[in-house]
Formats: C-alpha cells, sequence, structure tokens
C-alpha cells in the first residue's frame, strides 16, 4: 500500500515545486496593448516566456513613443499633453495586457526612464510654466538660467570620453534630471551649482503616494488628500526620492516582473543602489533596491535577497529582472552591475557584427561562455532592438544567443513601420517573423528550444584545452 503511495506523493512533492524555465524575451513595440493582447496566444504557444514593451508612462504626446517622459505617474489615465490615453491606450487596457499575459504565463518587463523629462525647457519663457513636468521645477534638472529669469537646455554631449558630460549634460535635446546632490550643472554657466528643491511634489495626488506619517507603508491609494494635507513635512522630498517613488508606483500598479532601463550611463551609478557591503543583496537602497522591494510586495515574495534570481538563470525567479542599457564606457559597466543590473550585450553583439560573414575575422573564443561580451550572469543579448536594427547574418546571430547561457531576447516591430521621415525610424524597423510568419519558424524554434531545453553550465567543445 505504501509502496504504491509513493509515486503519487512523489509527483504531488515535484508539482508543488517552483518551475525554473530559462528566460527567452520577444522585444515587442509599436502595438497598443489591445493588439500585443490579442497575440498573446500566440506568444506563449510560439516559445517566449517574457515580453518587453515599450514605456507605459505618459510621453510628450499621445503619438510619443515614450522616451520624451512628460509624468511617470500617469498611465494613460490623465488628461494630460492632449490625450488621456499614452500612444498605446489607456491605464485600464494596460493593466488588463499584463493580466492576460500573466494567464498564458508570460512575465512583463517595462522600460522605465529616470534619467530625463522630455524636449520642452520648463520656464523657458513667460508662457512656459516651471512646473511643465508634473512633481518637478526648473533646479530639478541640468539648466542654464538667463538674465531676466528665464531658463535655456544645457549642450548635449559632446565629448563621450568625459563622464561629467556624459551624466551632466543633455542626451539628444531631452532635459536632463540631477540625481547629484548639489546639482552640479544649473545656473548661468556650465558647472554651476545649487542647491536641489525639496517639496511636497504631488500636492492634491494622494493617490501616488505610499507612505503614511504614522502607519507606515500602506499602499498607493489608501493615503487621503487630508493626511496629505496635514503632514506636509512628512511628503516633502527631492527629485531623487520623487523617482523612486515613481518606480514603486510603476511596478505596483502594473504588476509586472522586471524592467529595461532607459540610459543608465547617464545616470550616476550609485542612484540605482547599494554597490558593495555584506548587505548589499538585501539592500532596499536606490532606485533598483525600490523597485525590488515593491516586486515582493506586489507579488507576495518574503525573499530577503533580492538579486540572486535576477543573475541567476537557473534559480526560479522571485525578484524582478532588471537590466540596463549601457552604450559604452565611461563610466564603467561594472559599477552598473554592481548596483543591481544585468545589462544589455552591446559588446558582444558588436562583435558578431564584426565577425560574422566577415573572412578576414575569426570564430575563435566563441566557445567560451563567456567571450566577446558580459558573463552569463550580467548578458542579455540581442542582435536588433527598437534603437539598433543591423545585425550582420541576423539568423547565427539569435542561434548563438538562444543556445548560449544568459538572457536572450528577438525584437519586433509587429510589422507597424514607423516612417523615416528621410532618417532612421523609430523604433527600428525589425522585419522579423517572430511567431514564424511567411513559413520562417526558426524565431519561434530557439524560443521554444531555449525556453523548453536551457539548463546546466556551458563546456567548449570546439577548443583544445
Amino acid at each position: 500500500m505504501n509502496a504504491c503511495k509513493c509515486p503519487v506523493l512523489l509527483a504531488l512533492l515535484l508539482a508543488a515545486l517552483p518551475r525554473v524555465h530559462a528566460d527567452a524575451v520577444l522585444q515587442l513595440f509599436n502595438l497598443s496593448w489591445n493588439e500585443v493582447a490579442a497575440k498573446l496566444p500566440e506568444i506563449a504557444e510560439a516559445g517566449y516566456s517574457s515580453l518587453w514593451l515599450p514605456p507605459p508612462t505618459k510621453g510628450g504626446s499621445g503619438y510619443s513613443v515614450g522616451y520624451d517622459l512628460f509624468d511617470p505617474f500617469d498611465l494613460g489615465d490623465r488628461n494630460q499633453r492632449g490625450t488621456v490615453a499614452t500612444r498605446y491606450g489607456t491605464k485600464a487596457e494596460l493593466l488588463r495586457l499584463v493580466e492576460r499575459a500573466h494567464r498564458f504565463g508570460l512575465r512583463v518587463y517595462f522600460d522605465a526612464i529616470m534619467n530625463h523629462r522630455g524636449f520642452d525647457t520648463p520656464a523657458y519663457d513667460a508662457q512656459t510654466p516651471a512646473g511643465l513636468y508634473p512633481g518637478t521645477l526648473p533646479a530639478d534638472f541640468h539648466l542654464r538660467t538667463t538674465a531676466d529669469g528665464f531658463h535655456r537646455n544645457v549642450s548635449s554631449v559632446r565629448d563621450w570620453n568625459s563622464a561629467w558630460q556624459v551624466q551632466h549634460l543633455s542626451l539628444a535635446g531631452l532635459v536632463d534630471l540631477a540625481h547629484e546632490n548639489p546639482n552640479a550643472n544649473y545656473g548661468p554657466t556650465e558647472g554651476s551649482t545649487a542647491p536641489k528643491p525639496v517639496f511636497v511634489r504631488h500636492p492634491n495626488r494622494p493617490e501616488c503616494y505610499d507612505l503614511h506619517p504614522t502607519l507606515g507603508r500602506v499602499g498607493f491609494g489608501q493615503v487621503s488628500q487630508a493626511v496629505l494635507d496635514a503632514n506636509p513635512d512628512f511628503y516633502r522630498e527631492d527629485i531623487n526620492a520623487s523617482l523612486l517613488r515613481s518606480v514603486r508606483y510603476l511596478m505596483d500598479q502594473t504588476r509586472c516582473d522586471g524592467l529595461r532601463l532607459d540610459a543608465v550611463k547617464h545616470v550616476p551609478s550609485y542612484f540605482f543602489g547599494q554597490q558593495s557591503g555584506a548587505n548589499r543583496d538585501t539592500s532596499d537602497a536606490g532606485y533598483l533596491g525600490q523597485a525590488q522591494l515593491q516586486f515582493n510586495l506586489t507579488h507576495g515574495f518574503t525573499d530577503s535577497n533580492h538579486r540572486n534570481s535576477n543573475f541567476d538563470t537557473e534559480q526560479a525567479r522571485n525578484d524582478a529582472l532588471l537590466f540596463g542599457e549601457h552604450l559604452g564606457e565611461p563610466p564603467g559597466f561594472n559599477e552598473y552591475v554592481e548596483a543591481g543590473m544585468r545589462l544589455l550585450d552591446n559588446p558582444l553583439r558588436d562583435h558578431l557584427n564584426d565577425v560574422l560573414g566577415n573572412p578576414a575575422r575569426s570564430l575563435a573564443g566563441l566557445e567560451q561562455r563567456d567571450f566577446g561580451g558580459f558573463s552569463a550572469a550580467v548578458r542579455v543579448m540581442h542582435a536588433q532592438s527598437h534603437d539598433n536594427d543591423y545585425a550582420a547574418r541576423r539568423e547565427l546571430h539569435n542561434a548563438y544567443y538562444f543556445l548560449r547561457e544568459g538572457v536572450p531576447l528577438i525584437y519586433s516591430d509587429g510589422y507597424n513601420k514607423s516612417p523615416s521621415d528621410g532618417g532612421a525610424p523609430f523604433p527600428r524597423h525589425a522585419n522579423a517573423p517572430y511567431l514564424g510568419q511567411f513559413g520562417d519558424n526558426k524565431m519561434p524554434d530557439l524560443a521554444g528550444l531555449h525556453h523548453a531545453l536551457a539548463r546546466g553550465g556551458t563546456r567548449p567543445r570546439l577548443a583544445g584545452d
């Protein structure tokens, strides 16, 4: 009798264990939330395990792709910049998409923007309000002041080998937030310094707050207007604290499973999290620490280590996947990894673009686990993205990435091609049959293989000792 029950008991115990699936990411841009939701059955069936989707926050207009951020607390539910919905839809449609993705076993990662706002300069003239971007003042940004009391944007980065310029000048004309204290580039001349403003940033939006002055963490939507009005000193904060609150809000409201972090090298690495010390992996400090804290609170995880499953694909996922866009040193790659994020492996992508199809170059070394780019614990591998469309022998890129340790992804714009208007389109065109369109099943086949079979470590087999 006992022997008969043992297999049943074993099966029940195994079923109760967390299932570990390697992550096969589909970056899917240029579709509305409803259009993505309609494709979820096909995406899950194809073998993808997660989706990287564009910024869900309100951009500069209803046509904005989302990187000219206007309000990080607007997910398509406030009438701002001439629209309630974002380019992709309303907040209600966004939340339905995430809920449905989770029903299909798909994780959802959103783009998060913490370096800048849009292209308009606050207090540029008498008609442009100082609080143009909700919850901010001009001294929150790196700006030039004029003799008549107005503001101008600082220049764009001139020298990419200068870490100071990378972190204190404008990225492509977008107004740049000051994460350092004091503000190290605000005033009449470049390099002028000024104190950072501290004030109640959303005095009439209590739903944007999750902390109570006496009850502690009560959650978003639980702070009343009366409590906010009665405790101004408690709710005063600088821009850094507001940014940390905004990432908690994003994680809580969307219930997403991770974030792709935009333009991280333009933000000092210490802003993101604790970088050393025995308690680094359990720390809630910084933008990433707060994102991981909120991920646990929202999803009901109680593990104290915020980083282990972010960096180890062999572990059951109980942390948010956080990965950053860092397009080249300086500042150094490693300081951002130490703060708690993976990185998109642009060095590996560049190396493969150089050697694939090039008879003058060699594939030597690529059989080694960590050759050509970042280590397996750090890398998120991609042949194309919304920023980069060129890939030499794309099919070989993808085959290498999806049969290698790390996190691989495939990019598609859903065949909704952005106009080029004489320049490079944004998002970039992909022409990617990610669901096996046109009888080309290479992409879903690789996703399915990786998702189902990718386990264990890498051992080189082709090269000698």
